[in-house]
């Protein structure tokens, strides 16, 4: 799924867009070349800590270099020498140079600023030894208008009387990203409903749109599609394969179907292509009988393969299996063959894991209940994510999850109003319903609830630690949908990371503090939609900052580099329930919609269409996007809360609280002729089933004959309600 080019890819796919792009302009670094001095400090640079400083030959008899010798140490501070320079918002530069001396003892980095604020720093590679070493970093400026290139280098007591020189600094403006190259033939990778679309043509640029059209093998007529996103990132290493790539997701697709897809660049070629989706009809080659009881660890070492099926594991027909493990044992279940459907079991009381994934892939876990798994130490917190269903595999792919209750943890997380033992943190650890670090993706999780009680809650719904990298959960090619998700003293989906076509959508989501973490996609797209939150809430106990509440989507890291991938955040809807028993709120809902939880955070490439942001108070965030980024399209969203983003955002938003009426399922829906109903954008595939004369905003259309998954409670009457 999450394939890696080959050496000889990503060394051809280097060159081509670095040395195809650039549109050379004048070298923005006065004094690049060290020639002209003043006293011991070449000008037009400063420095803020004295070292020996002297002008050396440079690589060629022409050029002067700037050679440091450290004579002070200065313990875990590097030295720098510095130079500040304009630079234009949304632009790619390139800082390049030339430096030699002791192994690893010098780079170059960047530091942007917006309006004089820092925002962000960026830094190369290291020389690599005492013959001159040419360093570049190619840098995208976001809404920065200035920069500094500094020099840098280490200056610890072990590198007293070293030496490292620098030359040849440029600072030069270039184009915007085309890919120049050989086609990267499109590829297409199918879940059950959806497929990811991958493909890199030649002449590739954010300027020029792909188009996306789909139909069923033999049928006449053409559906439309979102276009394709253009990845203008040039990400690092293995990575490098993701940059210039065109990618995006068809959504809302039949099982077992075969389908053409049409993709056309604009004023460029059109390709077709086909694609299956994996099909509900899982083909068995032998069955297991599981025993209705057991009380030790459960291995699994015997599976199938893509040729032949799989093997399903269940108990005899008409019995009911009940693992308990007593807290003493590891795992109720291991397993360590692909190919392997586990069905109907009940598993209770293992000492840390539920059920532990090894390196496997085309897992299928169906209608199994697991409770009671989680340790806690003795100082009294819970063993951080624990989880019903765990592994750790960097292996791990295609695994899917349906129709299980993960509920009741015997541990229980810590809330952000209680302080870890030992630590000064507050953030919540303990117990989740499913961990996946990292692995290759493909994953689907689908029609489960995943529940607990406030004594023994989760930390996250699911997710890991790996959120600012370019893997985490669940990485790529992964459908999250039609679950439940409550009980969590964090977020019910932690969906952080690479994020490369992962779709979320359909999930209800009640008594959390946060609904969706997102904070940063670094490849994307991610798409949440249709999403419904209820209720919100930071601590167990009564006082005011208890009940306090949290946010729809969370988003935003400060790393500028790990936070340009792109979001998609379409139709969903927070609702606002009755206030909690006893409290002087005027509702139990979030208390932000889209939020950025810091200034310093950062996250570019978001666009939002048609949620309903209902907020506790007016002076609730719907939107909090303290920077104003540029790249951030808000638009089409029915909120009531207070907004920052740039100028000219929600031009078609409807500015009022949501009028709610119940459907005969138990969903609440906008009362027709309210604010916001008929009010949404068309988004081609995403709700071409509308009623009316436009989509309505918020997750349920007004009508609809979509049925309400089997997995969501009725909902909440609003304290808006009718």
């Amino acid at each position: 799924m999450y394939q890696q080019a080959s050496f000889l890819r990503l060394l051809t796919g280097f060159i081509l867009l670095t040395g195809c792009t650039a549109s050379a302009s004048s070298n923005l670094i006065i004094n690049g070349a060290m020639t002209d001095w003043d006293a011991e400090m070449p000008t037009a640079w400063t420095s803020q800590i004295t070292q020996k400083l002297e002008k050396v030959k440079g690589p060629t008899p022409e050029n002067q270099a700037l050679q440091v010798e450290v004579s002070t140490a200065y313990p875990l501070e590097h030295g720098s020498i510095s130079q500040a320079f304009a630079i234009k918002p949304q632009t790619r530069y390139r800082i390049s140079g030339q430096i030699k001396g002791t192994p690893g003892m010098g780079y170059l980095q960047i530091a942007l600023q917006k309006d004089s604020e820092p925002f962000s720093r960026l830094q190369s590679k290291r020389n690599a030894g005492d013959d001159w070493t040419p360093i570049e970093l190619t840098f995208h400026t976001a809404d920065c208008n200035s920069a500094e290139a500094i020099l840098r280098w280490e200056q610890e007591t072990d590198y007293l009387g070293k030496r490292v020189a620098f030359a040849d600094l440029t600072v030069e403006e270039l184009g915007p990203l085309v890919y120049e190259g050989e086609e990267v033939a499109p590829r297409a990778v199918a879940t059950f409903n959806s497929i990811g679309l991958y493909w890199k043509p030649n002449g590739g640029t954010a300027t020029r749109s792909v188009s996306v059209n789909y139909r069923k093998k033999g049928t006449d007529t053409w559906a439309e599609a979102m276009p394709l996103w253009f990845d203008s990132n040039e990400h690092p290493e293995e990575e490098a394969e993701h940059t210039a790539e065109y990618r995006g997701s068809i959504v809302y697709l039949d099982s077992g179907t075969e389908y053409e897809i049409k993709l056309a660049l604009e004023n460029g070629p059109t390709r077709v292509i086909t694609a299956t989706t994996r099909s509900d009809d899982f083909k068995i080659i032998r069955k297991v009988t599981l025993p209705t009881t057991y009380t030790k660890k459960y291995e699994i070492f015997e599976g199938g393969s893509a040729e032949e099926g799989y093997v399903l594991y269940e108990p005899a027909e008409g019995a009911k299996a009940v693992w308990d493990g007593g807290g003493l044992i590891e795992q109720n279940l291991e397993i360590k063959a692909s190919y392997v459907i586990v069905r109907g079991l009940t598993l209770t009381n293992a000492r840390t894991n539920g059920i532990y994934l090894d390196n496997v892939r085309d897992v299928i876990i169906d209608n199994c209940d697991i409770s009671g798994w989680g340790e806690t130490r003795a100082n009294g917190q819970a063993d951080n994510l624990n989880a019903a269903i765990y592994s750790r595999s960097p292996m791990i792919e295609r695994i899917v999850i349906q129709n299980c209750d993960l509920h009741h943890p015997r541990s229980d997380s810590n809330s952000w109003n209680q302080e870890r033992p030992g630590t000064k943190s507050k953030h919540p650890q303990g117990p989740q319903g499913i961990v996946f670090y990292g692995g290759k993706g493909g994953h689907v999780i689908r029609n489960n609830r995943i529940y607990s009680d406030m004594e023994h809650m989760f930390n996250d719904g699911m997710g890991e630690v790996h959120n600012f990298s370019y893997k985490g959960f669940p990485v790529c090619d992964s459908d999250i949908y039609d679950n439940f998700i409550s009980h969590c003293w964090d977020d019910a989906l932690e969906i952080e990371g690479a994020d490369m076509n992962v779709r979320v959508w359909n999930n209800y989501i009640d008594m959390t503090y946060g609904a969706i973490g997102a904070a940063v996609p670094t490849l994307g797209p991610v798409y949440f939609f249709r999403n419904v939150y209820a209720v919100s809430r930071k601590h167990e106990g009564t006082s005011a900052n208890d009940l306090t509440g949290h946010y729809l989507v969370k988003i935003g890291n400060e790393n500028a580099q790990l936070s340009r991938g792109k979001m998609y955040i379409f139709h969903n809807t927070s609702l606002q329930p009755a206030p909690f028993d006893g409290s002087n709120m005027p509702s139990s809902g979030a208390q932000a919609g889209i939020a950025y939880t810091s200034p310093k955070k950062k996250q570019e490439n978001i666009t939002s269409r048609n949620n309903i942001f209902h907020m506790r108070r007016p002076t609730n965030w719907s939107i909090k996007n303290p920077q104003k980024t540029t790249s951030n399209d808000f638009d089409y969203d029915l909120y009531d809360g207070r907004t920052a983003f740039k100028d000219g955002s929600e031009a078609n938003g409807v500015e009022a609280s949501p009028q709610f009426v119940y459907a005969p399922d138990g969903r609440l829906w906008l009362s027709p002729g309210t604010p916001g109903h008929d009010a949404g954008e068309r988004l081609p595939n995403f709700n071409d089933r509308f009623v009316g004369s436009a989509p309505d905003m918020g997750a349920i259309e007004q009508g609809s004959p979509e049925p309400k998954p089997a997995t969501w409670p009725k909902f909440p009457a609003p304290v808006s309600s009718n």
